[in-house]
């Protein structure tokens, strides 16, 4: 018989047990109660997640419009094949390898890139996107299979079209497939894989305005991941479309300028065995726009591209072309910088008029075709030479000799001084990416780059727009629309308003932006607008080509010497004299002189403006300050 002493201990002990197992239960009911009560929303939210998986709808891209409300680009329907690299017949990795490699021969694309993404997508549980744009022969291998594929679905999204094809194809831009790359590095972008972003041009300059924003659609998954069926407590949330963009630019005029600076063939060009030219790839920019407002009207660069080969994906031969020594994906209105040649004489005489080393009636020396400066020689275009010329013939024929005399009057640094405080060689500011900015020697410059003090001769060069200048299209342009408006250097721009689909103006461009103001009189504006006028409508004109019936139009040619082939020809048109309402700039790479090449191309595009109206003037610009009638001909 136990001892009570011991018979108390024992029922100390179990009272003790009782109360850690009440204090457990508690716990326990305390911990339930928190788990299930407190936060029994936010588990079972995560509980719906699990089983609940979101897709994607995909939203329409923004449409892009021409100034007169002409479709640039818009959007399409395209037929895609994907294939679901979670599906239960894909448990084992090399049935999901057999598969896609099945898929790519018929489709006859690569397997080693779609190995790579179904491998990945497996551990995702996502579709793996295949194919894009597939036509119905394309996908009838697929559709009467008598035992398809297991987890392959053709679907349907919306694809970047652009309905004239490579007109304006610079302007515009062209999309594409995001990188792994970029979905790493952007985490706050609302992107996923697959989806197709803005790479060139205004797609990729207004990607946010454009973009929009995608719906989702919920699926209900199983404990895989993998899909099961929609799942019914959530309602689809529908997609917003971009806004969408209208542009300054006339595609009618952008067709004109391409399609007549497409048809270039360089001076002397040697013709085939039947007498037609020689086929050669034709390099050159075109470049139109509104001295008074900046607004661009043409922007042309050759050889183009089709954006609409970007949209579904190029092939490596499309690939390969896009990228051979011509540079079709070059903007050479933007991206690219040429010496002006001839044109800069404009900045010449505006030099040697504001130093005073000259007025209009200034005669230097006789034009022999040569002119001595030290131990060099520097030749004139016209080998037999002009004779003695006042400023209004010699700037009408274009003589190098009397604007070597110009610049041997001011001076290097007195030169280079004046064309400093224009501001030329910086970057406009365009609403396009990529902008390249050119280049207008200093003394500082001269100094870093050659250690030392620069010939005096260099100013010679300079005066011609030879030598170390170098500038853009739409630099070049730019400044002689200030020159021929108010003497304001105003911002060129594409954009005009953004605007939503339910036809709300997100964003408009009130005012022209003014970067500078040239100091430029009224009287000096008169007198370049006179030297302009004589070059295309004078006797001795080195652009009568480009006159425009029923207009006065005004110019300037330029044959710039190229380091690496033949000379470039260059024009800048302006019209009409009495109110300019636009400037034409054109190159054409290593085809010859300016007023044989360049002049007829800038020809087409004025006159394309000029009479597009029974006033020729388009109505929705509005009226322009007059500039004052030319003088006459002095002799």
């Amino acid at each position: 018989m136990p001892f009570p002493e011991n018979v108390g201990a024992r029922r100390q002990r179990a009272w003790i047990l009782v109360a850690v197992v009440a204090v457990m239960l508690l716990l326990l009911g305390a911990r339930l109660f928190y788990l299930q009560v407190v936060l029994g929303g936010k588990y079972a939210e995560l509980a719906r997640e699990n089983m609940v998986r979101s897709e994607p709808i995909p939203a329409l891209r923004g449409r892009i419009f021409d100034r007169e409300g002409r479709l640039l680009a818009g959007n399409r329907v395209s037929f895609d094949l994907s294939l679901e690299a979670g599906h239960p017949a894909y448990r084992k990795r090399d049935r999901l390898l057999e598969a896609v490699s099945e898929v790519a021969g018929i489709l006859g694309k690569g397997v080693e890139d779609l190995h790579q993404r179904a491998l990945r997508q497996r551990r995702m549980f996502e579709p793996l996107l295949l194919a894009r744009d597939l036509d119905a022969a394309a996908l009838a291998p697929f559709v009467e299979r008598m035992h398809p594929i297991a987890g392959i679905t053709i679907g349907q999204s919306p694809l970047r079209w652009n309905p004239l094809g490579p007109v304006g194809a610079h302007v515009l831009g062209h999309v594409g497939e995001i990188s792994e790359e970029e979905l790493r590095r952007i985490d706050d972008w609302p992107y996923r894989r697959g989806v197709l972003v803005g790479r060139s041009g205004l797609e990729a300059q207004y990607e946010q305005i454009l973009r929009g924003a995608d719906g989702e659609t919920y699926v209900e998954v199983d404990a895989l991941g993998r899909k099961i069926d929609l799942f019914p407590d959530l309602p689809p949330r529908p997609p917003v479309p971009g806004a969408d963009l209208h542009l300054t630019l006339d595609a009618r005029l952008q067709a004109i300028a391409e399609e007549t600076l497409g048809a270039v063939r360089p001076e002397g060009a040697r013709s085939d065995s039947a007498g037609a030219p020689a086929e050669m790839p034709v390099r050159g920019a075109a470049v139109a726009l509104d001295p008074w407002t900046g607004e661009v009207l043409v922007c042309a660069s050759v050889p183009g591209f089709d954006p609409n080969d970007f949209a579904h994906g190029l092939s490596p031969e499309q690939w390969a072309a896009l990228n051979d020594p011509s540079h079709p994906l070059l903007n050479r209105v933007s991206q690219a910088a040429y010496p002006p040649g001839s044109i800069f004489k404009i900045v010449t005489t505006l030099a040697g008029l504001s130093e005073g080393v000259m007025t209009e009636e200034t005669l230097f020396d006789p034009c022999y075709g040569e002119y001595r400066f030290g131990n060099r020689t520097f030749g004139c275009w016209k080998e037999q030479g002009h004779g003695r010329l006042n400023l209004l013939h010699a700037f009408e024929q274009s003589c190098d000799i009397y604007y070597y005399q110009v610049a041997r009057a001011m001076g290097l640094r007195r030169f280079l001084a004046f064309a400093g405080g224009l501001e030329l060689g910086r970057v406009t500011g365009i609403d396009l990416p990529e902008e390249r900015e050119g280049i207008m020697p200093t003394m500082e410059w001269y100094r870093r780059r050659l250690g030392g003090q620069p010939p005096e001769g260099n100013a010679l060069n300079l005066a011609i727009g030879q030598g170390e200048i170098v500038l853009t299209p739409l630099e070049l342009a730019t400044f002689v629309g200030a020159v021929v408006s108010d003497g304001a250097v105003r911002r060129p721009h594409l954009a005009r308003r953004a605007v939503s689909r339910d036809g709300t103006v997100l964003w408009e461009r009130e005012e022209p932006e003014v970067l500078r103001q040239l100091d430029l009189s009224p009287e000096r504006r008169e007198l370049i607008a006179a030297l302009l006028e004589a070059v295309v409508e004078g006797v001795h004109g080195t652009a009568q080509r480009a006159r425009v019936r029923g207009f006065r139009v005004g110019g300037k040619t330029g044959t710039a010497q190229n380091p690496h082939g033949d000379d470039h020809a260059l024009f800048v048109g302006v019209a009409p004299m009495d109110a300019p309402r636009i400037v034409v700039l054109v190159v054409a790479e290593e085809a010859g002189h300016g007023g044989a090449v360049a002049a007829p191309v800038a020809q087409k595009i004025l006159e394309g403006f000029l009479q597009a109206a029974p006033d020729g003037i388009s109505k929705d610009l509005r009226p322009r300050p007059p500039v004052p009638t030319p003088a006459r001909e002095r002799s």
